[in-house]
């Protein structure tokens, strides 16, 4: 496999430092960005300093000194102010609260700084009395209307700033993500090949260490997991190809007794030796299904291909039906149906299919014991065609639900007589997965016998009817 290798190689814990480097600089940029852009707003005269109604009081102190009367109209926006008597510090007139009331008079005997916070006190002495004015120490909008509408030009930056921030940090935070989740698709990506045994593909590295090493890991896998399916491959193939070669091999033997023996059934014979003769031609004839099985079996894997057309459902339906009556004639087996599907058309292999639908059909006759009966369900719905056959005999043993569709394999040794070679599930199972189905071997909760399952997708059109 063909691999693009990067001429850098990182690491988690190097992406990792880088990840939080980026981030650290990213806020540090956007803070120096907000102190230029402060900056260059004073400048510009669109936010005013954090001083400025301090140095306007001081320009103004002279005429609140000289005043007989403050007001509010005297001071700067936002400001303000206490007047205390001069005797007891008791207040006189202005707009503070107690609290800050409390703080000037503090001021006025030098218990309390002037800075307080982010405010400022001012002490005016007049004649008479004491004036202290109270104001911010915070930049601020020289819009009057922006004052009016927005927090405080600190407040203001701040939030932007947290807000910058944090989609910066989202932004960053998504392109490493996005690193590492392209990384982890890769390895999603060779472990789905694995999964489905597409074995013959190609994967670029992500350029992280740890990464990259997992890929490496799973690609020593796969090639170990193809160098097995190829040499089992191999292996059956070879199987195969003895399977055929012995199979035609016994066809020349069993044809050369079967001629005689028809020639036999043609001369002058008595009854024992009519007998035997059947017997040969009987058995004749058994050997050369069993080889004909044999050769069918060893082309399945490498030569059967299906051959779908459009079957009317309800025809194919009833072919089958009437092949297991006929199977059962010679037998005291009664056959009870349900069948529920549509008078539409599907698209299948109906002579394959029903080949598969009848080797398991006999095999479920041929396990239920005379006087009982063999229950058969077709259900067609949804585009999905099952076939479900329950027979009354003693059921799957545990090693049979496991084995039994494993070519040759007979969970019962002593019933050679019967025809049963171990052929006829593993041809039904191949041949239903070659409609892409699927079969299932349990059994009956009711009955104890063995249930076999068969679905298939089909490609159905019509209205929904029942019969049976």
């Amino acid at each position: 496999m063909a691999i693009t290798i990067h001429k850098r190689k990182t690491t988690l814990r190097r992406e990792l430092f880088k990840y939080l480097i980026s981030l650290g600089v990213s806020c540090l940029i956007i803070f120096g960005l907000y102190l230029a852009t402060t900056s260059l707003a004073i400048k510009a005269g669109w936010v005013l300093p954090a001083n400025y109604n301090e140095q306007l009081i001081k320009q103004g102190k002279h005429v609140i000194q000289v005043a007989a009367w403050i007001n509010e109209d005297m001071l700067p926006s936002g400001s303000k102010y206490v007047v205390l008597s001069k005797q007891d510090r008791a207040p006189l007139y202005g707009n503070m609260d107690d609290t800050e009331i409390k703080l000037a008079s503090q001021i006025v005997n030098g218990q309390s700084p002037a800075y307080y916070g982010q405010k400022v006190y001012t002490l005016i002495e007049r004649k008479n009395d004491y004036c202290i004015l109270q104001s911010d120490l915070r930049p601020q909008f020289s819009s009057p209307y922006l004052r009016a509408h927005l927090p405080n030009y600190e407040l203001t930056g701040i939030i932007l700033l947290i807000v910058t921030i944090i989609v910066v940090s989202f932004a960053i935070t998504t392109i490493f993500a996005n690193r590492f989740r392209n990384s982890l698709k890769a390895l999603t990506r060779i472990t789905h090949h694995i999964q489905n045994q597409d074995l013959d593909f190609t994967e670029k590295k992500s350029g992280i260490q740890e990464f990259d090493d997992v890929a490496q890991s799973l690609i020593e896998m796969r090639d170990a997991l193809k160098q097995s399916l190829e040499n089992q491959w191999k292996t059956e193939k070879t199987k195969q190809e003895q399977i055929a070669a012995l199979a035609h091999d016994i066809k020349i033997p069993v044809t050369i007794i079967k001629g005689n023996a028809e020639l036999l059934s043609l001369s002058e014979q008595d009854e024992k030796q009519q007998m035997y003769t059947n017997y040969i031609l009987g058995a004749g004839e058994k050997i050369e299904q069993h080889v004909r099985m044999l050769i069918l079996m060893s082309k399945t894997e490498s030569r059967l291909t299906l051959s779908k057309e459009e079957v009317p459902l309800s025809e194919w339906i009833e072919e089958v039906l009437s092949n297991t009556r006929a199977y059962a004639g010679c037998k005291d087996i009664s056959i009870q149906q349900q069948i529920e599907c549509s008078e539409a058309s599907v698209y299948l292999d109906p002579q394959l299919l029903h080949r598969a639908l009848m080797n398991i059909i006999a095999n479920a006759l041929d396990h239920t014991p005379e006087g009982a009966s063999m229950e058969l369900e077709i259900h067609c719905k949804c585009q999905q065609l099952s076939i479900i056959i329950t027979d009354r005999g003693p059921g799957f043993t545990a090693e049979a639900l496991e084995k039994a569709t494993e070519l040759f394999y007979r969970g019962d040794k002593s019933r050679t007589t019967s025809g049963h070679y171990g052929m006829g599930l593993t041809f039904a199972e191949y041949v239903i997965k070659l409609h892409r189905g699927t079969l299932q071997l349990q059994n009956d909760l009711i009955t104890g016998g063995g249930r076999v399952t068969v679905s298939l997708p089909v490609v159905a059109k019509g209205d929904h009817v029942k019969m049976g």
